[in-house]
């Protein structure tokens, strides 16, 4: 059941014999005060008389129109708030248990025979009700369930056609004495509260989580508002208890009839009240990375801060009063909160969690209206839910390893592997990085997951060494493990576990993890590197200290962001900067490797540029290590059976580009096989992508001789020369399961 929207049919009573015994909801049109409602077909008439004895003092017996609507006048001295206008939603969950309790005592003293229509209603901004009418006489029952008397319909007409002038009174107060019936009853304890008559803490929780999916059904923004009047305890010290708690009656009223008008008006707790307004409908951007736990939101624009800041601004204004409370004028001074849906949430609870700490933070530094935003705590709500899952996915076994193949330009044959953390949910399925792992690196849990990749990583290592297949692998490091004073004693250790040399992994660290304390990560990474363990620059070109880092630090290889390789083909600059890497990762003796190669056009041109390897959906997607075994089985059967020539590494020199493959036309089609070059053949000189004459394979491992383009060396052949990893650095040869195939880094 829906909200019913814009309805201008004419009343319909519900008459239908076949719908009595049960209930359905029926639009009734529009009558009384431009208000809709919904009808439910109910089967008998004494329910209204024994729900009125329910709730009110006196009889059935005795009870006449004339003398409880007396008593409903008389009730006008209590008078807690008015209604004007309220918008009509659907009944939420605990409104509907509470009034099928009522409606369930009502049946059981029902008799036979008997007809009654009774209607339920909720007015999000103060209250709900249960309306019994009986056919013949025409009373109308109204049980209260979160506050304010409004208008019914009694028959499927207007209380003003029927009640006579009653039906002004009846719009307009609030009917203290049944809402205390249903007190008494027992129906409303849980989720309203006594003193306001709002909805308490739960029916905020509940009532607002109804209106929010509502608003956000629509389209729109769902804007919580959460107001918090400043130093109340100082209005309670001075006018006593009394005093306090009618000004907080006296501003629920006044927030219930704000303009324009509150989808929902609640009690959160104390001297603070949560409002729910409709905004305007939600930018695509935002619904999009709404629905992706992790994904950067867009940045609100100035115009919806404007507004949302304005509406924050006229709900202080309504209850800045004065107002006259035992004979004192208060003026109130508050503070807002403002969270919206679904850029900050998409729940009420974590709607009031945000505006929560937006209301915290203006508090500190002065201000009265407070917008929530990640800066404040770091994470969003629905973060906080996937970060509590997430600490229990190891224990678990929900996480798993993808590792994608880095391929050698020279050879054609795969020399390595990324391992890539892959989450198995239980509910939404299997998960790729990019929507936990941010949540992750704000939180030490990322420290634990780097652990169980390195570990598991290194295990299936082994397990492949195990099996006769060779593949170095690569585990990408982050800013938090960087700087752990243990790190390289975990590295070696789960080496050692293994039993595997240091030289099978390469630890991936990008630009960002090593701003934050860059003297620090230069010592972990000089120590790691004094193990043997290769050291690779991910996401070159993004930061701002890409040459520093280059200069001072001791990488083997550098890695082009996949943005640059994947724009290469069809921009200039892209290519320009793609070209320069390039040239000086080779100057400085690193490898250098292209990601994100998607399309063999792009394989191709980064082959033709020199590049030493080649990572992409072009060369394979990631895959779980079952398959990466069996393509390593497969590739190991195509190899050619004669025994492997172990080349001697050199740096490649500077590539100079003839001036016809810089201009544009020549990148329309993709550069051209061995253009760089002359036919991709430098004699004496080593060149990924081409062949070589008497000279070695800069950045990568294979065979001089053509058509040899899997040949691996052994352990014992790479170890062996100047550039193999036994002799780096005055590194001595190590112990343990030897790797080989990933290109030598610099010595």
């Amino acid at each position: 059941m829906g909200p019913w929207r814009n309805g201008r049919s004419g009343p319909r009573p519900v008459d239908r014999p076949e719908r009595r015994g049960g209930m359905r909801f029926v639009h009734s049109g529009r009558t009384f005060a431009d208000r809709r409602r919904f009808l439910v077909a109910a089967p008998t008439g004494a329910a209204a008389l024994f729900l009125l004895a329910a709730v009110l003092p006196g009889s059935p017996g005795q009870l006449r129109w004339e003398s409880w609507v007396g008593l409903l006048v008389a009730a006008a001295n209590v008078v807690l708030g008015l209604v004007a206008r309220p918008r009509w939603s659907w009944v939420p969950p605990f409104a509907a248990a509470s009034l099928a309790a009522a409606l369930a005592l009502a049946l059981a003293g029902a008799s036979a025979g008997s007809d009654a229509d009774m209607y339920l209603v909720w007015f999000p901004p103060l209250c709900a009700y249960v309306a019994l009418v009986t056919a013949p006489m025409a009373v109308l029952v109204i049980a209260m369930i979160t506050g304010a008397l409004v208008a019914g319909v009694a028959a499927g007409g207007d209380l003003g056609q029927t009640a006579g002038p009653m039906s002004a009174a009846l719009s307009t107060v609030v009917a203290g004495a049944v809402v205390k019936g249903l007190f008494r009853a027992g129906l409303l304890q849980s989720h309203a509260d006594p003193l306001t008559h709002l909805a308490n803490r739960a029916g905020t929780l509940e009532g607002g989580e109804t209106a929010v999916a509502e608003i956000q059904a629509e389209g729109r923004e769902a804007i919580l508002i959460l107001v918090d009047i400043n130093r109340f305890h100082e209005i309670n010290d001075a006018l006593g208890h009394v005093g306090g708690d009618r000004l907080l009656q006296i501003i629920a009223r006044t927030l219930s009839g704000l303009r324009p008008i509150p989808a929902f008006v609640g009690r959160a707790g104390g001297d603070e009240f949560a409002l729910v307004f409709r905004g305007m409908p939600v930018p695509s951007t935002v619904a999009m990375a709404a629905s992706r736990p992790g994904a950067p939101l867009p940045v609100p624009t100035a115009a919806e801060t404007k507004r949302r800041r304005v509406l924050g601004r006229r709900v202080l204004r309504q209850i800045q009063g004065p107002f006259q409370v035992c004979g004192v004028d208060v003026e109130v001074d508050a503070s807002v909160g403002i969270a919206v849906a679904p850029r900050d949430s998409t729940t009420m609870s974590g709607l009031l969690t945000c505006a929560d700490s937006a209301l915290l933070r203006a508090k500190r530094v002065g201000e009265s209206v407070g917008l929530w935003d990640p800066g404040i705590t770091g994470v969003r709500p629905e973060e906080i839910a996937l970060y509590a899952q997430l600490r229990t996915a190891i224990t678990r076994g929900e996480l798993v390893l993808y590792y994608q193949p880095l391929q050698s330009a020279c050879s054609g044959g795969i020399v390595g592997a990324e391992a890539l953390l892959r989450w198995h949910h239980p509910t939404r399925g299997l998960l790729a990085p990019g929507v936990f792992l941010p949540v992750a690196e704000r939180s030490p849990l990322i420290a634990d997951l780097t652990r169980w990749v390195l570990d598991e990583a290194l295990r299936q290592c082994a397990a492949w060494a195990d099996e006769g297949l060779r593949l170095p692998v690569s585990v990408n490091l982050s800013a938090r493990m960087l700087v752990l004073d243990d790190l390289p004693q975990v590295v070696a250790g789960s080496l050692a576990a293994h039993g595997l040399a240091s030289d099978v992994l390469t630890l991936e660290i990008t630009e960002s993890a090593l701003v934050t304390q860059p003297t620090r990560a230069a010592t972990m990474l000089s120590e790691l590197r004094t193990q043997g363990v290769s050291l690779s620059l991910d996401d070159f070109g993004t930061g701002y200290s890409s040459m520093e880092i280059l200069k001072t630090l001791p990488f083997d290889e550098v890695k082009i962001d996949r943005g640059f390789v994947t724009d290469a083909r069809g921009s200039l600059p892209d290519a320009a900067i793609v070209r320069s890497v390039l040239d000086l990762g080779h100057r400085l003796g690193l490898r250098v490797v292209g990601e994100g190669i998607e399309d063999e056009r792009t394989l191709a041109m980064m082959i033709d540029l020199g590049c030493d390897l080649l990572q992409g959906e072009a060369i394979s997607v990631p895959l779980p290590a079952a398959k990466m075994s069996e393509l390593l089985r497969s590739r190991a059967a195509a190899r050619p059976s004669a025994p492997p020539t172990t080349l001697p590494p050199t740096t490649l020199p500077p590539t100079t580009l003839p001036a016809s493959e810089r201009a544009p036309a020549e990148w329309a089609g993709g550069l051209p096989r061995g253009g760089l070059t002359d036919g991709g053949k430098v004699p004496g000189e080593g060149r990924a992508g081409g062949e070589t004459a008497g000279g070695g394979v800069a950045g990568g491992v294979g065979s001089a001789e053509a058509g040899r383009p899997d040949s691996l060396p052994t352990g014992d052949e790479a170890g062996a020369g100047p550039g193999g990893r036994g002799q780096q650095q005055g590194v001595p040869a190590r112990s343990g399961r030897r790797i080989e195939g990933r290109p030598p880094s610099r010595s």
